[in-house]
């Protein structure tokens, strides 16, 4: 038999319309890395801009103790590196997945560890898909950037800072290049197309507005929490402790907690507070850190100091990140794009809670939309922005809308307000005593919570099926009393913790 005649033709990158193109990226974080590389593969040459030196390591360990990225804070917190951007390496980019396991991130399959309450969960069909990468962002970003620059068709510029768009006028306008400083000194890079990947600090509002185009519409929500990382490492001979009933990642209101296993024997503690517990700020002192983090018998087990060893800048031991916030930005209305040829991209368009650990795998996702859009319609660019925003509507908003739901829900319990109506008591008492129960005793609502956190289905895809709805409302309407060995651990003694923390030298 001739295979080759048999199996239809696979179009090389050279057939895409948009082949042979010029781009600008701005910025050189995980989503312009993304960006860079799902453009490149479309035969597109890439300019990547970049505020940041570049890391002057020659390993992803040292990363972690020497790379400066003033432009990302966030590099030095936990992250996790969820399964629809794990699935997205492996099944488009093989090569670089490889190079993330050879450089130690690790593939953390999340059935293999469910909570000690569950009985009767049997392998499926795609539970391969519910695997984690564990590594630190360090990591992440130095092996994929070295592997993107590698890349022929890509280049990068860095200590560039943005001055504005160029553009011709028009309504929308056309944007056909920036206008960077480099070493003092301004010039003007044409392009056709520019890609705005510079995260949460995005000043596109700011271009467009200079350039004479409408305004993006905004929503913006604070996040309402603050969170503290640290990291540690195992000692030799030390292995990490086997699970027990105390899960991973807990919420007793006034603390959050979540641990997270890293490449090259660490791993990293992440706690979170309310702004309505303004006293836990004194989680920024490690001595208090770690009096709170030993009152979480989960944490403890990792923190002990015969298994592990704090690591990270001596200067800042613990990590704080304050300021966050739930925010949304669209760059198309229902005119169409505010400016043709400019594509806004991760943090910088859907910005949301890092503490539910979806940014990397969102901007991996925004990336992979453009690409395939560009590859779609070619250099109509008003078509091609058109279906981005919709890919991300589907894709990806739906999450940031889960965002806003999880943290409004977290401030009124922090702030001790009940909900307001029947429907919101009833979908508190559905996710808390449903859904928040059955995850941890009952084989389907927890493969469909996993998949919904993985971003492998929206939350209303995961949650709207009748197995999993019945089988949570089944979980609710049983009672308390029979519900209440699924519960979890209990929290720690708040006053005694406090009392503890309060008695600690003053500095």
């Amino acid at each position: 038999m001739d295979t080759a005649a048999a199996s239809p033709a696979i179009p090389s990158p050279a057939a895409s319309p948009i082949a042979g193109a010029n781009a600008l990226v701005v910025g050189c974080g995980i989503t312009g890395l993304a960006a860079a590389l799902a453009l490149s593969e479309r035969d597109i040459a890439v300019t990547l801009l970049e505020r940041d030196a570049e890391p002057a390591t020659d390993t992803a360990s040292a990363a972690f103790d020497h790379w400066k990225r003033k432009g990302a804070v966030q590099v030095r917190h936990s992250h996790v590196f969820l399964g629809r951007l794990r699935n997205l390496l492996r099944d488009r980019h093989p090569e670089l997945l490889r190079e993330l396991v050879d450089s130690g991130a690790r593939e953390l399959r999340m059935l293999d560890t469910p909570p000690q309450t569950l009985r009767g969960l049997v392998p499926e069909p795609g539970d391969d898909d519910l695997v984690i990468l564990g590594c630190r962002r360090t990591t992440l970003e130095w092996v994929i950037r070295r592997y993107v620059l590698a890349r022929p068709n890509v280049r990068l510029l860095g200590g560039a800072t943005v001055v504005g768009l160029v553009t011709e006028p028009g309504d929308p306008p056309r944007v056909t290049g920036l206008r960077i400083a480099q070493d003092g000194v301004e010039r003007v890079l044409p392009a056709d197309f520019v890609v705005d990947a510079s995260g949460r600090q995005s000043q596109a509002p700011k271009w467009l507005a200079d350039a004479g185009a409408r305004p993006p519409e905004e929503k913006t929500e604070p996040s309402g929490i603050v969170y503290y990382t640290r990291f540690y490492r195992l000692r030799p001979g030390a292995e990490e402790p086997r699970p027990d009933g105390n899960p991973g990642a807990a919420d007793y209101n006034w603390i959050k907690y979540a641990i997270f296993p890293a490449d090259d024997r660490t791993f990293s503690i992440t706690l979170a507070a309310s702004l309505a517990f303004p006293e836990m700020k004194i989680l920024a002192r490690p001595d208090a850190f770690e009096i709170i983090a030993n009152s979480l018998p989960a944490v403890a087990r990792w923190i002990d100091p015969a298994r592990a060893e704090p690591i990270g800048d001596p200067a800042h031991p613990v990590q704080a990140m304050g300021g966050l916030v739930n925010r949304l930005r669209r760059y198309v209305d229902e005119r169409g794009p505010l400016a043709c040829g400019l594509f806004v991209l991760g943090d910088a368009a859907y910005c949301t809670n890092p503490l539910y650990g979806r940014g990397c795998s969102q901007g991996f996702v925004h990336a992979e939309l453009l690409a395939a859009a560009l590859e779609r319609h070619g250099r109509d660019y008003r078509a091609a922005a058109l279906d981005v925003d919709a890919g991300a509507r589907r894709d990806i908003e739906p999450f940031y809308r889960a965002s806003l739901a999880a943290d409004r829900e977290a401030q009124r319990k922090a702030d001790g307000r009940v909900p307001r109506g029947l429907r919101a008591r009833l979908a508190t008492r559905f996710f808390e005593d449903g859904v928040g129960v059955a995850v941890r005793c009952d084989p389907v609502v927890y493969r469909a919570f996993v998949r919904m956190m993985n971003m492998l289905e929206t939350p209303e895809e995961a949650f709207s099926r009748p197995a999993v709805l019945l089988r949570a409302l089944w979980v609710m309407l049983r009672g308390k009393k029979r519900n209440a060995a699924y519960a979890l651990p209990p929290p720690p003694d708040r006053d005694a913790v406090m009392a503890a923390c309060a008695a600690l030298p003053v500095r």
